[in-house]
């Protein structure tokens, strides 16, 4: 028996095209294994087979009743491109069907229900402030509309690593756990109007293949706590309006050639 044979009445048997479904439907996913790779998915409605005579048979050695591939209805979509969230197995989908035919079948929706709780709860003031993506491993997209503290999150599973964009202060605060990298096939410019603070545990290093400057408008200083080095494997000046060497200690000039004028 098929799926359209489930849906016709006796009279209407050798004319299954007549039997259509026009409302939507519930059913659960079985199976993401598009053979075509259009991105289909098999969903299975247990209403249809509550009875073991109700049964539908769609292979040999399954019972089950089955959709044909279901088409998923999303956010976009077009060649090559567009939003690509699939439900998972075991979710529970809204089924429409073209025209009302049975065997083409449209995921227009999914479902949360008592099983399958939704990411977040409602505001307590009921304002609906907030639009969030949650992945299966936890991974979060967070949009928080709240007037008074409006915000952005991208957080990871570990909850350790992430972005975050406060709009009322105008601030972005990034935390990784880790290493961060950044790779820049160009030129890359830092730029900050109040001050720039670069500050480690451990070591700092800063490498050129070729010329290095640093210049400051008005004073520059350089210093070090244990010790200090100016070294080149070249020529090296130090130049000045009026040049001063201090040393507590005792201080030393060296050189094959010392001149001083």
């Amino acid at each position: 028996m098929s799926l359209l044979d489930l849906f016709s009445t006796d009279s209407r048997r050798d004319d299954r095209n007549n039997s259509r479904i026009y409302g939507v439907v519930t059913g659960i996913v079985e199976d993401l294994k598009d053979p075509l790779n259009l991105g289909r998915v098999k969903v299975i409605f247990p209403w249809l087979a509550e009875q073991k005579e109700e049964t539908v048979h769609i292979e040999d050695n399954e019972e089950r009743a089955h959709s044909y591939w279901a088409r998923m209805a999303t956010l976009m979509a077009g060649k090559g491109r567009g939003s690509w969230v699939v439900p998972e197995v075991d979710d529970e989908v809204l089924v429409a069907f073209e025209h009302g035919q049975l065997d083409r079948p449209v995921v227009i929706g999914m479902l949360w229900n008592k099983d399958d709780m939704p990411p977040e709860s409602m505001d307590a003031d009921g304002k609906n402030d907030i639009r969030s993506f949650r992945s299966r491993s936890g991974h979060r997209v967070v949009f928080d509309d709240n007037k008074d503290k409006p915000s952005i999150l991208i957080v990871d599973k570990t909850g350790k690593n992430s972005i975050f964009i406060d709009s009322t202060k105008n601030n972005m605060d990034i935390k990784v756990e880790g290493d961060l990298t950044i790779t820049v096939g160009g030129k890359l410019a830092i730029t900050a109007k109040t001050g720039i603070t670069i500050e480690s545990s451990a070591d700092i290093s800063v490498k050129a293949k070729s010329n290095m400057n640093l210049e400051a408008t008005s004073a520059f200083g350089a210093k070090g706590n244990s010790k200090a080095s100016l070294e080149s494997s070249a020529q090296t000046e130090v130049k000045g309006t009026a040049v001063s060497v201090n040393g507590s200690g005792v201080t030393e000039i060296k050189g094959g050639i010392v001149k001083i004028n």
